[in-house]
C-alpha cells in the first residue's frame, strides 16, 4: 500500500518550492513499491513539474511499460514534447487519446505533428479539436493552421476575423492573420501591422515575423532590428540567427552573412559524420563534400569543387544528380551519402564558398560549368521550355516562388513558339489544362535527362526553381521569374545574375501581379526567331 498522506505531502512540498524534500519522499516510497505503476507515475509527474523531462520521461516510460493509463501516456507526451522528440510525443500522445481526451492533450498533439510534418494527421486532429472544443482559442487556433496548411486560405482568414472579432487580445490570432495576409493577399504592409499587434500582446515569435515582412519590402535595417530583438530573447535560436545572415547576404555582406548562416540547423545528414569542418580547421588532405540543403543548392554551389586544396575529394550526392556531376567533375569520387566514412573531414556543399573565401565578387564559372549530352528534340518553331511550380519549401517561400499555370496563357498561344513543360511535379494539372505543351517533365528521371532536354531548348521560362539552376549552371539561355521578395542568394538584382551569364532576371514590380515581368517575357519571344 501506498502511504497517501506521505504523497500529499511530497505535492504540497513541491507547490512550495521544496523539491529536495519532496524528491527523498517519493525516493523512500519507490524503495518500497519500485514497480507501482501509480507512484512511478506521480513522481515522473514531479519531475515535470520541476523541468527535468530527461528524468520525467524515464520514469513515465517505465510506468507505461507497467500500466498504461491517460495521466501516464499524456503526461510522457508532454515531457518528450518539452524535449523537443515531436516523434515521439506525438505517439504517446495519440496513444493517449484511446484512454479519454481532453484539449491540452489535443493542442500538443497537434503542435507535434505539425513539427513533425505529418500534416495529414495534423489536419485530422485540429479538425476533431474544433468540433470537440470550439470555444477554446487553441482549436481555433489549430483548425485556422489546418486549413492553411489545406490549402483553404480563404475560409481560414475568414475564420480568424470572426475569432478576432470575439477574442481581440488573443495574440496567436493576429499572428495568424498576419501570415494569411502574406500569404492571401501578399500584403506584407498589412501583415507586418498584425504581426506588431501580436508582439504587442505579448507574442514570443511575432518579432522574427515582423523582421521577415521587413526583408520582403526591402527595409533591411529594420529586419536587422527585429531579429536582433528576438535575439535579445533567444540568443542561440538558430532559425533567427540563420534568417539574419541571409539578411545580410541579401546585402551582399559576404562575411557577415555566412558568419550567422553558417550555423544554421545542420541536424540532417549530422549522424553521417563525426567530423565536421570547424571555424578553426584547416581543409583536410581527405574530404568529404556533402550535398545538402536542396537540389538547386547542391547545383549552385558545386561550382566550387575544383577550389577545394585536398588530395581526395569524394561528394556525397543525391541519386537523381550524381551522373551529371560526375561527367562534369570526373576526378571526384560520387556516392551515396550511406558509402560516407563518418571519420572523414566533411564540408557541406552550401557552404563551400564561405569555406574557401572567396567572396561575391569573385564568383567562378558564371558562363556555366556542368557538361550534358542533347536530346534530339527538333521543331521549325523557336522551342520554349516551361517550368511555373516551385516545392520542397515552407509554404511562404512555395506560394512566394509559385505561379498559376494560367498567368502564362498569353506565352502557351504564341504561334512561333513551341511550349515544352519541365515540371515534374504538375500538381496545377498544367498539362492537362493547356495540351499545347508538350510534356517533358514526365519522362524525367534524374537531372541528366532534365539537363539534357534542357540543352536543346532555345530558351527556359522558370520560376526559382533547381531547373533554373540547372540551366544556368549548362550556360543555357533562361528568363528567371522572381518574386518582388526573392532568395538571398539574387541579391536585390533585377535584370541580371553574377551567378549565371545566361540568365537574365524578370522580376516583379509589386507584391501581387506577375503581369508585368510576364509581359516583358512575352514582347521577348515574339521577336525571337
Amino acid at each position: 500500500m501506498i502511504d497517501l498522506d506521505l504523497v500529499k505531502k511530497a505535492i504540497a512540498l513541491t507547490k512550495s518550492g521544496k523539491t529536495d524534500e519532496a524528491q527523498n519522499i517519493y525516493e523512500r516510497l519507490l524503495k518500497d513499491n519500485p514497480e507501482n505503476p501509480d507512484l512511478l507515475s506521480i513522481f515522473g509527474l514531479f519531475y515535470v513539474n520541476i523541468g527535468n523531462f530527461e528524468k520525467a520521461s524515464e520514469i513515465l516510460l517505465k510506468a507505461c511499460n507497467i500500466k498504461e493509463t491517460l495521466g501516464t501516456l499524456s503526461a510522457l507526451g508532454f515531457a518528450e514534447f518539452e524535449r523537443k522528440d515531436y516523434e515521439k510525443a506525438a505517439e504517446y500522445l495519440e496513444k493517449s487519446l484511446l484512454f479519454g481526451e481532453n484539449a491540452d492533450i489535443y493542442n500538443k498533439l497537434i503542435m507535434s505533428l505539425f513539427e513533425i510534418k505529418y500534416y495529414k494527421k495534423a489536419v485530422e486532429f485540429a479538425n476533431k479539436m474544433y468540433e470537440l472544443y470550439p470555444d477554446d482559442y487553441r482549436a481555433i487556433s489549430n483548425k485556422i493552421k489546418a486549413l492553411t496548411q489545406s490549402g483553404k486560405l480563404i475560409e481560414a482568414h475568414e475564420l480568424c476575423v470572426n475569432a478576432i472579432k470575439k477574442n481581440p487580445d488573443m495574440s496567436v490570432l493576429w499572428f495568424q492573420l498576419g501570415f494569411l495576409k502574406e500569404l492571401i493577399f501578399s500584403d506584407d504592409n498589412k501583415a507586418r501591422e498584425c504581426y506588431k499587434i501580436a508582439s504587442d500582446l505579448g507574442n514570443p515569435d511575432a518579432d522574427y515575423n515582423i523582421a521577415v515582412s521587413c526583408v520582403k519590402l526591402g527595409e533591411f535595417q529594420d529586419a536587422e532590428k527585429y531579429y536582433k530583438k528576438m535575439l535579445d530573447k533567444y540568443p542561440a535560436d538558430i532559425d533567427t540567427l540563420t534568417s539574419l545572415g541571409m539578411c545580410y547576404l541579401t546585402q551582399k555582406k559576404f562575411k557577415e552573412g555566412y558568419d550567422l548562416f553558417f550555423r544554421r540547423d545542420k541536424s540532417k545528414l549530422a549522424e553521417k559524420t563525426n567530423n565536421p569542418w570547424k571555424l578553426e580547421d584547416k581543409i583536410a588532405d581527405e574530404v568529404v563534400v556533402i550535398c545538402d540543403q536542396g537540389f538547386g543548392d547542391h547545383i549552385q554551389f558545386i561550382r566550387y569543387l575544383p577550389f577545394i586544396p585536398a588530395k581526395k575529394i569524394q561528394v556525397a550526392a543525391p541519386k537523381t544528380l550524381k551522373e551529371i556531376f560526375s561527367r562534369s567533375y570526373p576526378s571526384v569520387e560520387f556516392i551515396d551519402y550511406d558509402e560516407i566514412n563518418p571519420d572523414t573531414q566533411s564540408l557541406r556543399v552550401t557552404d563551400l564558398a564561405y569555406i574557401l573565401n572567396i567572396d561575391f565578387n569573385h564568383i567562378p564559372f558564371s558562363e556555366g560549368y556542368l557538361k550534358s549530352s542533347t536530346a534530339d528534340i527538333k521543331n521549325k518553331k523557336l522551342k520554349v521550355g516551361l517550368c511555373w511550380e516551385a516545392g520542397s519549401a515552407g509554404i511562404r517561400t512555395m506560394i512566394n516562388r509559385t505561379i498559376h499555370i494560367k498567368c502564362f496563357e498569353p506565352l502557351l498561344n504564341l504561334a512561333n513558339i513551341q511550349i515544352y513543360s519541365f515540371q515534374v511535379n504538375d500538381t496545377l494539372d498544367g498539362c492537362t489544362k493547356y495540351p499545347q505543351m508538350i510534356n517533358l517533365g514526365k519522362d524525367f528521371k534524374n537531372f541528366s535527362d532534365t539537363a539534357a532536354s534542357l540543352k536543346a531548348m532555345d530558351v527556359l521560362v522558370s520560376v526559382d526553381t533547381s531547373v533554373a539552376h540547372l540551366a544556368g549552371a549548362l550556360g543555357v539561355k533562361t528568363y528567371l521569374l522572381l518574386p518582388y521578395a526573392s532568395d538571398w542568394r539574387w541579391f536585390t538584382d533585377t535584370e541580371t545574375t553574377p551567378w549565371y551569364k545566361s540568365i537574365e532576371i524578370f522580376k516583379q514590380t509589386d507584391h501581387i501581379s506577375w503581369e508585368e515581368p510576364i509581359n516583358k517575357i512575352l514582347e521577348k519571344l515574339k521577336t525571337q526567331k
